[in-house]
């Protein structure tokens, strides 16, 4: 996984943007900083507001979920396993 979270609370992002926290979820409602609705939280995905900053990420900020490697199933080879790899026990 990379060294930062791929969203921040709008608290946090209000706080990069130098504004309080009842600003920032002004600014939010607005549709001023980007949200996702996560069931009852509301997140701002920080490459939406990096952009939105007009900061380019680097390269270890760029990578994306769908670049990391994929775990493969090994049974019995002592290779890696996901969690959805499980077969049960003869």
């Amino acid at each position: 996984m990379s060294e930062y979270s791929l969203t921040m609370s709008v608290p946090e992002a209000g706080q990069i943007l130098g504004i309080g926290r009842d600003a920032a979820y002004r600014a939010a409602e607005r549709g001023e900083i980007p949200t996702l609705r996560l069931g009852r939280r509301l997140v701002v995905p920080v490459p939406k507001l990096m952009a939105l900053l007009g900061a380019e990420p680097t390269n270890s900020e760029s990578a994306s979920a769908t670049d990391a490697p994929i775990a493969t199933t090994n049974a019995g080879n002592g290779g890696p396993r996901d969690d959805h790899s499980r077969t049960p026990a003869a």
